[in-house]
């Protein structure tokens, strides 16, 4: 059982190692941000695991190790903090850490979704157009997707394009795949700058303009970039 004065300690500790992560600090202050961290979460502050999840996971301070990654994500998780079970559900989904399960996969990711992750909606999404652990249904899927794209998901707003382009669960409508295309490519997602050359190139859903197709092109990161 953790006390007030530990409770009352823990918070401290959190804010404390969150402030070495600001902008402007180095790899020393990363690794004590970290250390202070742990001595958090050691402490029961529920943030302090989802964030040494994210260290683990990304090697913040520390080296990578997705299992510690999963193991804080996870206690986090347990205690309903949305990002954490939205990773839990994404480990789960690919094998990070833990073995890969869709079935658990998709129960985190629901909890998820109804705690307010969009995020974790699209992904919901994904797993019924694959059919990943439950019952293929395109019909489903793209409601989700639309749903997570509404609220600014943007790998969403790409996938409801693709949807529209393919007839995944929508009947095909070319105009309406450009438009949502067209505001992910906005934001700067990648493939659906690659689907707006293409649509330009070839006048689907919207005319033909091969200076508009070179416009979206320049915008793309070069090779040596997308290598790296």
């Amino acid at each position: 059982m953790i006390n007030k004065n530990d409770n009352q300690s823990s918070a401290r500790l959190f804010v404390l190692a969150k402030r070495h992560f600001a902008p402007g600090f180095g790899a020393t202050d990363s690794r004590l941000g970290f250390e202070l961290m742990k001595q958090a979460a050691s402490k029961g502050h529920v943030l302090a695991h989802e964030w040494l999840g994210a260290f683990y996971d990304y090697g913040l301070g520390t080296r990578p190790n997705r299992r510690r990654s999963f193991e804080h994500y996870m206690v986090a998780a347990k205690a309903g903090e949305p990002n954490s079970e939205y990773h839990v559900g994404i480990f789960y989904h690919q094998g990070r850490g833990v073995r890969r399960d869709f079935k658990e996969a998709l129960k985190w990711l629901r909890k998820a979704s109804r705690h307010g992750d969009d995020t974790a909606t699209y992904w919901l999404g994904q797993c019924y157009l694959r059919g990943d652990g439950v019952r293929r249904n395109e019909r489903k899927g793209f409601a989700l997707l639309l749903a997570a794209a509404e609220n600014r998901v943007i790998e969403a707003a790409y996938s409801v394009g693709v949807c529209y382009e393919n007839g995944q669960g929508v009947p095909v409508d070319l105009r309406t795949a450009f438009r949502w295309y067209l505001l992910a490519a906005r934001r700067g997602y990648e493939g659906a700058i690659r689907s707006l050359v293409r649509f330009y190139e070839n006048g689907m859903g919207t005319t033909k303009s091969k200076q508009n197709a070179k416009l979206w092109r320049s915008r793309l990161s070069s090779p040596s970039r997308r290598a790296a």
